[in-house]
């Protein structure tokens, strides 16, 4: 299995090579350096790659959503391997730096652009509606990291302002895998205020005369969920 995820030029490939060279130690690094010819001293540049592969997403011409059964409209497989790619670049970064380099610097300026020229108030190309879903499927991965570094707070904050979008999606004509990509970047989010991210969620339904793909229907019921285990004097295990 290694030797197959090793030997491919995909971005998870890739990406997997980068944090093993910067983990790597010792006899382990010199294995590795032998047996996939990296040069010693290579740039490894964590940063300079999650940058390429969203700078690789925003300019792929054959970027569209796909129908699934389970998630309604979805990111196809080639997209999901750029967003696994970063999260794993960004896992191993640790939240801080996520935050601070990867999240507010490049992924909210591609959102507020969309919404500038939703509005007619940009001046340059807008990002198409598949990159913003991709964006919104990305912050919610990410976040993730913050959950499990205890960042409750920095990441409930990401999550009121994605509440806000999801409420207000249908009223300003919000395409229908942007919404879902939003839902589901809540439903990742749901551990930082499980009753708003509820709240929010619960809002967009009412005013939604779609059915809802099984999969959002499974991620509001674990969220639902993480509140019966607050109200639970034992809590969950």
């Amino acid at each position: 299995m290694w030797d197959e995820i090793f030997s491919s030029e995909g971005v998870i490939s890739k990406a997997i090579q980068l944090v093993a060279r910067q983990r790597a130690r010792g006899e382990v690094l010199k294995c590795l350096r032998t047996y996939l010819n990296w040069e010693e001293n290579a740039p490894a540049d964590v940063g300079m790659m999650v940058s390429s592969l969203l700078l690789a997403i925003q300019l792929c011409p054959q970027m569209e959503f796909q129908l699934s059964e389970q998630f309604g409209e979805d990111l196809k497989e080639s997209t999901w391997e750029y967003v696994f790619a970063v999260d794993l670049l960004c896992s191993h970064q640790k939240w801080r730096w996520t935050h601070d380099h990867i999240i507010s610097k490049e992924l909210w300026p591609i959102m507020d652009k969309w919404i500038k020229n939703r509005k007619g108030n940009g001046n340059v190309s807008s990002p198409s509606d598949i990159i913003v879903a991709t964006v919104l499927r990305l912050i919610g991965r990410l976040g993730q990291i913050g959950l499990r570094e205890g960042f409750f707070s920095a990441v409930e904050n990401i999550s009121s302002v994605i509440g806000v979008f999801l409420q207000h999606a249908k009223e300003k004509d919000v395409a229908w895998g942007v919404q879902l990509a939003a839902a589901y970047a809540l439903c990742e989010l749901g551990p930082s205020n499980p009753p708003k991210v509820l709240e929010a969620i619960q809002a967009w339904e009412a005013v939604n005369a779609k059915s809802l793909p099984p999969a959002v229907t499974s991620g509001v019921a674990e969220v639902r969920s993480l509140l019966k285990c607050a109200g639970s004097t034992e809590g969950c295990s």
